[in-house]
């Protein structure tokens, strides 16, 4: 099996609802998200379909691909990902493995690990290791400070509705005291029962980290806080040993090290791994099984097309984030049911383009 070319296609897909980016505290909002969608050919019928996200790279993630890592991969088997994703990152040695060239790697490693599940006849989850097909889902998105307190009810709601087990709150703004009046008001809407989890995006200091976990664990039953600190932050530890709330941290970190240097140091409940911020499913599943190793849960972020697929593989994967960005792009993928995401039981990552979706294409 050989990869005989490398197709690409750029769409800017429309949010259902405004997204704050990533480390502001304006926050500032966009309503769009560029795709990378990538398909790997191949010399049998099966074709593997990988994709990337970027707020506003879409073109530099498509050019590095396009320009650098399809002459790496054809003409290679795509079975073999440990080796494609080797080559791939040597290939990016010269410009740096980050940013739009690291979403570039990940894209076509999602294709190839996508082809891979498709020539066996089995699910991606599968070749991971197979060990559940449902994890605990938790929606994200519906409830941040770039939409107002009422819509964030209402989209809450809406959530669990649809069989979400939970709802994600971010904070991390640059009043706390606002971030917490906020909470206590969603925490007032919010059924009991349902999962109630807050997320500073790495927006807090030590200080501010401590206040909020607190008030946040004793006054609002939090059930969890989402990177609280900077991924470089020398004080995390010192906060986990402070706090009575189980915190997770990675969502945005962008190197392995970076993981194995917070599982090593302990004091953590889980990790939030991105696919797209280390570069596909390789190395995140490297990192899965680092924190197992350390008995530290592994909870996916964001992209559940992705992310079940990496939760169910693993034996401390109970959990996965869920947004709704792709709805109206793939076809298939997770599905809910009872608080829980079911993972796809079809070849490869499950998923597949919409025809429609052909309009979004710039």
């Amino acid at each position: 099996m050989k990869i005989t070319r490398v197709e690409t296609d750029l769409l800017r897909v429309p949010l259902p609802r405004p997204v704050p980016l990533p480390g502001s505290q304006d926050p500032r909002p966009t309503s769009h998200v560029d795709v990378v969608v990538v398909r790997l050919v191949t010399d049998t019928p099966h074709v593997g379909i990988g994709f990337a996200d970027s707020f506003g790279g879409g073109a530099a993630v498509r050019a590095v691909i396009d320009s650098q890592l399809s002459a790496v991969v054809v003409g290679e088997n795509p079975l073999r990902t440990e080796w494609l994703f080797a080559r791939m990152r040597d290939a990016l040695e010269g410009t740096g493995f980050g940013g739009p060239a690291v979403r570039a790697c990940a894209a076509v490693d999602l294709a190839a690990w996508d082809a891979k599940g498709k020539a066996a006849g089995v699910p991606v989850y599968q070749l991971l290791g197979g060990y559940r097909t449902q994890m605990k889902a938790v929606t994200v998105g519906v409830a941040t400070p770039a939409i107002g307190l009422k819509q964030a009810v209402k989209e809450s709601k809406a959530a669990l509705d649809r069989g979400s087990a939970g709802i994600q709150i971010d904070v991390g703004t640059q009043d706390p005291d606002l971030d917490y009046e906020r909470l206590r008001q969603l925490r007032d809407e919010i059924p009991d029962g349902a999962w109630f989890e807050v997320n500073a995006g790495g927006r807090y200091d030590f200080a501010t980290a401590v206040w909020l976990g607190t008030v946040g664990a004793e006054e609002l039953g939090v059930d969890g806080f989402g990177d609280p600190l900077k991924a470089d932050d020398v004080n995390l530890r010192r906060l986990t040993d402070r706090l009575n709330v189980g915190v997770s941290v990675g969502g945005f970190f962008d190197r392995v090290e970076d993981f194995t240097r917070v599982i090593d140091a302990g004091g953590i409940e889980s990790v939030r791994i991105d696919p797209m911020r280390l570069g596909g499913l390789t190395p995140a599943r490297k990192v899965a099984l680092a924190a197992e190793l350390k008995q530290v849960a592994v909870y996916p972020v964001r992209i559940a097309e992705v992310g079940t697929h990496l939760s169910a593989g693993c034996v401390y994967g109970r959990m996965c984030e869920h947004v709704d960005w792709f709805t109206g792009l793939f076809t298939g993928g997770p599905q809910f049911s009872n608080g829980q995401l079911v993972v796809s039981d079809q070849p490869g990552l499950g998923i597949g383009v919409k025809d429609e979706a052909s309009q979004w294409r710039i």
